[in-house]
């Protein structure tokens, strides 16, 4: 037969036999088919791999090679799983970039871009087009990319102009810089907890970090092979949406592809594949695996983490995104998130719900307090919500205040079930409403 993996015809070998594949290097026992001039042998499965393939997470067309010459001091490992490749059988290879790949990885459904390469020139990828540093020159130059106005300017201490004022695509009136404090209130966009300097409308209770309104209209990520666009609010009935990297609900902005219901919130949205952190002294990189790794930092499994080459280390994209600094609302002190130990007693728990914490495990501390909590007391269980906002649906003739949790309430009128966390409350009523679609779109 012709083969893709192979410049000679490749004849089957009608014999079960036990072998080494010479493309993936793994043994079995089996039919394999073998090149007589060559003496090589492959596993039948491995016949049908593409000679060239494109990935979501790189710029040019990756090329099948049967090996790659390296000294052997050098390890190589996988831009895509972060794990060690065996240079002496088959993987994919851009040459330009000295970018190394698994066979298995990129023809991972979750990596491979949907392209004939047979029909593209390599000409044609000169521009990168999916990893997340190098983003399309025209994402976010445009005139249509801009997400907001600038309405009024001051000169600041450095003779620097500052916009004072302006008019963002996500709100309805002018937004004034405020540089201080406001305990207790969320970014109307990350709904992280809202630092100076922020833009706001106090008339609307509206909110914005200067980082939030500076965010670019577009952008590509290595998790989705579409360009994202932000959004205010992401299309759906239910007004929230659960992350597709950190599985976190949130009714704030969005990086989305409508067309793939492909969700990311704004801290996952802006990670790149190539992470630095206070919590580890090297530099970590997005792996995407069929195995599930367990986070360093929390110790979930995840099949999308940031892996450590040097040392066996991972992070999940939430423990990735959480707040270095943060506030608690019944506390007077901002807390910082720790990484090690606060002591050697070997008694670790919770100030807040007063369980046993994992010593080996990330946690938020306050130093002048002595105080140690679970992230998840600190920032809660749906950090990107903010709750308080209110939206019309056509289940109801008044408006509905979103509401993260509550007990001894009215069940939900149309399924019957309890409301007990993430649904949506008329006072006026004493009515509640799942937060799914199929309780929001009945009629009123």
């Amino acid at each position: 037969m012709e083969a893709k993996v192979h410049n000679h015809p490749l004849t089957l070998l009608w014999k079960q036999i036990t072998f080494s594949c010479d493309l993936c290097g793994k043994e079995g026992k089996g039919v394999p088919y073998l090149c007589g001039p060559c003496g090589f042998c492959i596993h039948i499965s491995c016949v049908a791999y593409l000679r060239k393939v494109k990935v979501v997470r790189h710029k040019h067309p990756l090329d099948l090679i049967h090996y790659l010459e390296v000294l052997q001091s050098d390890s190589r490992f996988c831009q895509l799983c972060v794990r060690k490749v065996d240079t002496n059988y088959g993987l994919y290879y851009c040459s330009r970039c000295d970018f190394v790949v698994h066979l298995d990885c990129a023809n991972d459904k979750r990596n491979i871009e949907e392209l004939n390469m047979l029909e593209l020139k390599d000409e044609e990828f000169t521009e990168p087009k999916t990893m997340l540093g190098n983003e399309d020159s025209n994402l976010d130059e445009s005139v249509d990319s801009a997400t907001y106005k600038v309405i009024k300017t001051d000169v600041g201490k450095d003779e620097i102009k500052i916009a004072t004022k302006i008019r963002h695509f996500s709100h309805e009136h002018d937004l004034k810089l405020i540089d201080e404090v406001h305990n207790n209130k969320k970014c109307n966009g990350c709904r992280r907890a809202i630092l100076p300097p922020f833009y706001s409308c106090i008339k609307c209770s509206f909110f914005l970090h200067k980082s939030c309104v500076e965010l670019p209209k577009k952008k590509r990520h290595p998790l989705h092979r579409h360009p994202l666009t932000l959004l205010p609010q992401a299309p759906l009935m239910r007004k929230f949406f659960w992350c597709d990297s950190c599985n976190y609900p949130c009714n704030g902005f969005t990086y989305g592809c409508e067309s793939c219901r492909f969700y990311l919130d704004v801290q996952c949205g802006l990670v790149s594949d190539i992470l630095t952190h206070k919590g580890h002294e090297h530099r970590l990189f997005l792996a995407i695996t069929s195995d599930k790794q367990s986070c360093n930092g929390c110790g979930s499994k995840k099949n999308e983490v940031f892996r450590c080459t040097t040392c066996e280390f991972a992070l999940d994209f939430k423990c990735a995104t959480l707040p270095l600094a943060t506030r608690y609302e019944k506390h007077e002190h901002p807390f910082t998130l720790s990484y090690t130990a606060e002591d050697d007693s070997g008694e670790y728990y919770c100030d807040i719900c007063e369980e046993e914490r994992d010593p080996n495990h990330w946690f938020y501390y306050c130093a002048e307090c002595s105080y140690p909590a679970h992230p998840k007391c600190i920032i809660g269980k749906s950090p990107n919500c903010k709750f308080g906002v209110t939206y019309k649906f056509n289940s109801h003739p008044h408006p509905l205040t979103f509401v993260e949790e509550t007990k001894d309430h009215p069940p939900c009128p149309y399924c019957r079930r309890p409301c007990e966390e993430l649904f949506y409350q008329c006072t006026q009523c004493n009515f509640n409403l799942h937060g799914n679609e199929w309780c929001l779109q009945k009629p009123t």
